[in-house]
């Protein structure tokens, strides 16, 4: 008779996954004696499994010694197995394979140590027939033995007892349930707290789903994340239809009191595997760093859904690598607001488990977040509004300020009714942009020009940098500069960076500045490491046109200062403006742009300056 052995250490849901090879190659070898080498803690998963007929288990810390890891190697050697399954390919079971003298050993095709084995298959990135990779290249390992790969039963089981499930029904009735409607369990915690959707966020699920639906809660966690669920439940409003006691005190029990219930509503993991186990539906939330394709199992199937950061922001995997959301998950999580995961319980609830609200849906759901006002501030800018929505569309509160302007900037922006359009006549930038900032409703500001692009990465930066616990009060955002559509690459603009985000009650502008106006933040700036296009150079023509705006409020900036012009800054000053971003700025580097944009600002000085001996002139004849 063929002896087998499949290898799978931890945790839980792998070993629940690695037991469907016991299934299938008992299919193909109905004689076959399959035995399961499987940490302690999670053997209570294969119990009554009718393809295991041993299982072996062990300590994860001894069988991190030697001495030990030695014993079981000479142990698994005397059993003579003819076959050897390793899914778990890591170095202690490729250690016992070397030592197996198994005549079949199959594995993963991994660097250095493939040769271990006597097949090895490439795990797939992708998977084809039940929608994640966790179970289809665990299968893989099954191919020498099927000739057509979707005939493999890809479905994992835990084996109840009758018995089992009517002592956890009666263990739920004791405390309180009556069976007579649904029962929701709420897998409220990952297995750490860097693992699980925040806490205010599940208070907020809770709260509607009592306020909302007729059900009875059950709360699932582990006993040492008792804290974080009663603070979880200080902010439940109702707490009448909740247990959070019925824990069971194994992984069987808990198996068998989800079986009593309707569905389970959790943060992706242990839980939802053991569900989809015992055929329970799910609807599960998804770790930022972890992807439904390699553990979105069953998906394909009516009653389990879930919902991933990938739904809302798929950019942030564009911008940031899983070790950058590992290392600082928070902001990852924060993004998943109740505003945009529970509308998908509530018709989770409804279409799939066809439970009836109390009323018509949810109530208005908040997001939780911290909230962004995008401010500006305008002057016939009609032709960049469109793309300024667009841009900002992710702030919770838009502002416009806008000077009278002559052209169709007034009508375009009362077209969106998220808008709200206020119109201030124009005295200076400084005033114009403080009163802007006195309008606002959040504690976040966003304060781009119109002439500015905002990127999608840069997006998604300032969005998990306000979800982050620890913040500036402010960041410092550098920018690309166009003159007519061509990247300035010198020119004095290679550095250019401007405070495009900061906390309202920290943060003004200096009020004795009316042009190139300086933010005032008593603490140090932070920086975001993505840019934003600066289009400010449309045409020559209409760039003259904004640098005599800022000519003509320098000098009234400096004439309130009492400075007065002299040859120095007639001839000398505008002439070394022009060597500055010419040469010393590399600016010949940038061809003709770099020329016309050397000799503009050597104008714009000039001018300042002929204003201000206007201002004196008149000032004298008064």
């Amino acid at each position: 008779m063929k002896k087998a052995l499949i290898i799978q250490n931890k945790y839980i849901g792998d070993v629940l996954v690695a037991s469907i090879i016991a299934k299938n190659i008992k299919s193909v070898f109905p004689d076959i004696e399959v035995h399961f080498f499987c940490y302690n803690k999670a053997i209570s998963i294969l119990d009554n499994n009718p393809y295991i007929n041993k299982i072996i288990d062990f300590d994860d810390t001894e069988l991190k010694k030697i001495p030990v890891l030695w014993k079981y190697a000479q142990c698994i050697r005397k059993e003579k197995y003819d076959i050897i399954f390793d899914p778990y390919a890591k170095l202690q079971s490729r250690f016992i394979i070397l030592f197996s003298n198994a005549k079949r050993r199959i594995s993963f095709n991994k660097p250095f140590f493939k040769n271990l084995y006597t097949d090895v298959f490439l795990e797939e990135k992708y998977p084809k027939i039940v929608c994640c990779t966790s179970i289809e290249n665990r299968c893989l390992l099954l191919t020498p033995f099927f000739q057509d790969f979707s005939t493999i039963n890809f479905q994992t089981e835990i084996f109840l007892k009758d018995s089992e499930i009517a002592d956890a029904r009666k263990l739920m009735s004791q405390a309180g349930i009556t069976f007579s409607k649904p029962i929701l369990m709420i897998g409220v915690l990952g297995s750490v707290l860097d693992k699980s959707w925040p806490l205010e966020y599940m208070s907020e699920l809770i709260n509607l789903l009592t306020q909302n639906f007729n059900v009875d809660i059950l709360l699932n966690y582990i006993p040492n994340q008792k804290k974080e669920v009663e603070n979880i439940l200080k902010n439940v409003t109702n707490k009448k239809p909740i247990y959070s006691n019925i824990l069971g005190k194994n992984i069987r029990e808990f198996s068998a009191i989800l079986k009593n219930c309707t569905a389970l509503i959790a943060n992706e993991g242990g839980a939802v595997n053991t569900a989809k186990a015992i055929d329970i539906p799910t609807f599960s939330i998804f770790s930022p760093h972890k992807f439904r394709k390699d553990w979105g199992c069953y998906e394909n199937l009516f009653i389990h859904k879930s919902f991933h950061l990938m739904d809302i922001f798929p950019e942030v995997y564009q911008e940031f690598s899983i070790k950058e959301i590992l290392k600082n998950p928070t902001p990852f999580y924060k993004l998943m607001s109740p505003d945009k995961v529970l509308p998908n319980i509530d018709k989770y609830l409804q279409e799939v488990l066809k439970i009836s609200p109390k009323g018509k849906t949810f109530s208005k759901i908040p997001s939780l977040h911290p909230k962004i006002t995008a401010l500006a501030i305008t002057y016939n800018e009609e032709a960049n509004i469109d793309r300024y929505l667009n841009d900002i569309s992710f702030a919770d509160e838009i502002i416009i300020v806008d000077s009278y302007s002559t052209d169709n900037t007034k009508n375009k922006f009362l077209k969106y009714p998220n808008v709200k359009f206020i119109e201030r006549k124009f005295d200076n930038f400084t005033n114009q942009k403080n009163f802007a900032i006195s309008q606002a409703s959040n504690d976040w500001i966003i304060f781009f020009d119109l002439d500015e692009h905002i990127p999608e990465g840069l997006k998604i930066e300032i969005l998990t940098t306000v979800n982050s616990e620890n913040t500036k009060d402010a960041y410092w955002v550098y920018r690309n500069f166009f003159f007519s559509g061509k990247h300035i690459k010198y020119s004095g603009w290679k550095n250019d960076k401007v405070i495009r985000l900061f906390k309202k009650n920290k943060v003004h502008y200096r009020e004795n500045k009316f042009v190139h106006e300086e933010i005032i933040c008593d603490t140090k700036a932070g920086f975001l490491k993505h840019k934003i296009d600066h289009f400010s150079f449309n045409s020559i023509d209409s760039y003259h046109k904004k640098l005599n705006q800022y000519a003509s409020l320098k000098a009234e900036e400096l004439f309130k200062k009492r400075k007065k012009p002299n040859f120095f800054h007639y001839y000398i000053k505008p002439a070394f403006r022009f060597f500055s971003h010419y040469f010393l700025q590399l600016g010949f580097l940038d061809g003709k742009s770099g020329y016309i944009i050397a000799k503009m600002y050597a104008q714009y000085v000039l001018d300042r300056y002929k204003y201000l001996d206007q201002l004196w002139n008149e000032n004298r004849k008064l």
